[in-house]
Order: C-alpha cells, then sequence, then structure tokens
C-alpha cells in the first residue's frame, strides 16, 4: 500500500473516531422539511451542516431548492510529495513527460480559480430528492519560463487563462434512516461530458518566442468525461450541536475523446456545527480527499511546461474549514438562507512537482419555494 493511501485511510478511521467521541465539496444543505410558512425551526432545520457538503439537503415532497454557489481558490508553490522545492530546482532536475533527454522549462507560479455554480433540490417524495447541479468555470496562470534548454535563469513570465463550461451533473439522494436525531442519505448520479478539453493559452518558451498550445490537463474547463458520483452523508443533532460525516467520489467511466481522464477521486468530510442562535450557525469541517494521476495522456498537451506530465497530478489532502450559516428568519423571510465557508490545507502529499493549494472560500444563496 503506497504512502498516500495508507496517510487516506488513517485519516478516515480519525475521522470516524472523533464524531462517536462527540467532538465533532459543491453541494450543500441546510436540511429543511419544515413547512417554509412557520417561523419557528423543526429539529431537522437545527442541524448545522457546512457549506462543503453535497448531498444532504432534503426539501421535503414536492419543494424546490435553488442555490447560487461561487467558490474561490488560489494555488502557488511546488511541492514534491510533502516537501516544498523551488522552481530552480524543478527546471533543473525534472525531465520532460515526452522527452526524458530535455528539462522542464516552464513553472506555473501561481493559479486563481473561480467557479460560478447552481444547484437544484428538487423533493420528489420526503425521502427522496433530484439534484441537478451546472458551473462555469475561469482559471488564471502566471507561469515563469527559465532561459535556454538547461539553465537556472528565469526569462519571463506568462499570464494566461481559460474558462468555459465545467459540468453538468444529475443525482439521487435518498433518505434510508431517521429517526429524529440521526439520518442517513445516499446519493448516486453521474457527470456528463459537456465541458471543453481542447482549449488553448499563450506560453513564453525558453527561446523567447511565444506559442499557441493546448492548455494543460488541469487548466482545461472540464475533462469531458462520463463520471459516477457515488455518495453517503450522516447527520445527527443534539440540542444547538451537530455533527457529522459524508463520502463523495467521482469515478471517470472511460477516456475522453482526447485519451485521457482524471485519476478517481475520493473524499470524506467529518464536521462539527453549533447553533449561535435561532438564526445563525457555525460549522467547521474536516476534509481529506485521494486522487489518482491522470490515465492516458493528450499528444497536443505537450512540451516542457510541468503540468504537460500526467504523472504530476493527483495526491493526498487534508483541508479545515470554518463556515457560517445565516438563515432569512432574521429579516423576516424564511425562504432564505447565506452560507459562507472558507479553508486551507494542513497537510499535501502531492504527485510532484505540482502546484500547492492555497486557500479556497466560497458563499451560497439559497432559496426555497
Amino acid at each position: 500500500m503506497s504512502k498516500q493511501t495508507q496517510n487516506f485511510f488513517c485519516a478516515a478511521c480519525l475521522m470516524l473516531v472523533v464524531p462517536a467521541a462527540g467532538a465533532f465539496a459543491e453541494d450543500s444543505v441546510s436540511n429543511s422539511t419544515e413547512d417554509f410558512s412557520q417561523t419557528k425551526k423543526t429539529a431537522e432545520s437545527r442541524s448545522a451542516v457546512p457549506m462543503g457538503i453535497f448531498g444532504a439537503d432534503a426539501p421535503g415532497a414536492n419543494k424546490l431548492a435553488v442555490k447560487i454557489m461561487p467558490i474561490f481558490a488560489n494555488y502557488a508553490g511546488q511541492l514534491i510529495g510533502s516537501k516544498g522545492v523551488s522552481s530552480q530546482y524543478v527546471v533543473l532536475t525534472t525531465p520532460t513527460y515526452s522527452n526524458p533527454t530535455q528539462l522542464m522549462r516552464v513553472v506555473p507560479q501561481d493559479v486563481q480559480v473561480s467557479a460560478q455554480n447552481a444547484i437544484i433540490n428538487y423533493g420528489v417524495t420526503d425521502r427522496l430528492t433530484a439534484i441537478i447541479t451546472a458551473s462555469i468555470i475561469q482559471k488564471q496562470l502566471s507561469a515563469l519560463t527559465f532561459f535556454g534548454e538547461t539553465s537556472g535563469v528565469p526569462l519571463g513570465a506568462s499570464y494566461t487563462g481559460t474558462k468555459g463550461f465545467a459540468d453538468l451533473t444529475t443525482s439521487a439522494a435518498y433518505k434510508i434512516y431517521d429517526d429524529g436525531n440521526h439520518r442517513v442519505q445516499i446519493s448516486s448520479g453521474f457527470a456528463y461530458p459537456l465541458s471543453q478539453d481542447t482549449q488553448n493559452i499563450h506560453l513564453l518558451q525558453a527561446d523567447g518566442s511565444y506559442s499557441n498550445e493546448r492548455a494543460f490537463y488541469s487548466l482545461q474547463p472540464g475533462s469531458r468525461t462520463f463520471d459516477y458520483l457515488p455518495g453517503i452523508v450522516y447527520v445527527a443533532h443534539h440540542a444547538d450541536w451537530s455533527w457529522g460525516l459524508s463520502y463523495r467520489g467521482r469515478i471517470p467511466l472511460a477516456n475522453n475523446p482526447q485519451g485521457w481522464r482524471f485519476g478517481d477521486l475520493h473524499e470524506f468530510n467529518s464536521w462539527l456545527g453549533y447553533n449561535i442562535g435561532s438564526n445563525l450557525s457555525s460549522t467547521v469541517r474536516l476534509s481529506n480527499t485521494l486522487q489518482g494521476a491522470i490515465r492516458g495522456h493528450d499528444p497536443q498537451i505537450s512540451g516542457a511546461s510541468v503540468p504537460t506530465n500526467p504523472n504530476y497530478y493527483g495526491g493526498f489532502m487534508t483541508e479545515i474549514y470554518g463556515g457560517l450559516g445565516i438563515d432569512g428568519g432574521i429579516i423576516g423571510h424564511q425562504e432564505l438562507s447565506i452560507e459562507i465557508e472558507s479553508g486551507v490545507p494542513l497537510y499535501q502529499d502531492l504527485n510532484g512537482p505540482q502546484i500547492r493549494k492555497n486557500w479556497q472560500s466560497g458563499m451560497a444563496l439559497k432559496v426555497k419555494m
């Protein structure tokens, strides 16, 4: 078993222990099965669930919840495994994927990601919820190019990026257990190959010229693959405290037309929530993700830029997030709510050299009908 896999399962086991001891992301939740004309919250709606938890919403039969959720993230710096390395070290020691005798010449310095997400939850019955998500994503890259074929002398920087439709997913979440204090929901769904994976970027080359080449795998708006999305969520509460566990996977079922797919993604979350008042709640979430390297490759994603190597993707990451939930009852509109969540990585062990994640922040505006 690899070091990354061992870390992943150790973290997952820890998450199982923490909530049991009472100490203790894309679609999130406010668990509302109440009649929205009521001003008093039901027991289920008192469970504070983080914004980044998918599949926990249960609007109730014939009720609709629409959510607009912008998310922003930043990546900067290089990791090989869990060790930080300089850009100079990368270009002096790392061969290209297509030609092992040639060294890498371009290293990403900073990536800004913004995603505008829309989520629709419809209660088919009190137990069954249909979920549709769609996203538009923009990625901005700052990359440093080094002079010549072997030197560690910087030549200049490139500023480029991509944007487009990212994903359309459909899922069904089913409540298999609910005793008023504890509930369990399972979900199953698919992501559809409607995104773009052939966008181009402009990069400064080691000889001083500029190229117009196919963007790296991670810079494409999407992978254009058909993916399976399994999941399960456990939510519990006692008085003003709540806690839970969740798992969500993303399993690409085949390569895209360009000949590649992202590695399988597995995400485990545990969280603790507290209702500060009748209309305000707070959450702390621990997220552990494990993703494999890219399988296959696109012959047109090549050259001397580090992210052109499909092996330099994926790895293990632990992140911590803090969030707030504000119910619209505070302004007399029970049908509205706002969720905010921000977080930073605690540990990263990446297949690298690979750019590291620095932070992520998002907000969700939810309307219940």
